[in-house]
């Protein structure tokens, strides 16, 4: 188990980071929008953090796959 926490966190930084930042910056809501409301920040926060936890659950999911391969491969 301490083999795993080490592979997935030696990871999930240099997989997540460059998805969200594409994700952030190919969504119009975020990149496009005015700030003119209150509102626009309310939906800037919102979006933001979806992105992130949705992202992350990408990540994690993808590293815990390559987890798998990775056990097998090696025959462990």
């Amino acid at each position: 188990m301490e083999e795993f926490k080490t592979y997935f966190w030696k990871r999930f930084w240099f997989v997540f980071i460059p998805l969200y930042v594409i994700a952030i910056v190919n969504e119009p809501l975020i990149m496009d929008n005015p700030f003119d409301e209150f509102e626009d920040i309310g939906a800037f926060l919102f979006h933001s953090a979806f992105y992130f936890v949705a992202y992350g659950f990408l990540t994690a999911m993808l590293i815990n796959i390559l987890w798998r391969f990775h056990k097998r491969k090696h025959g462990r």
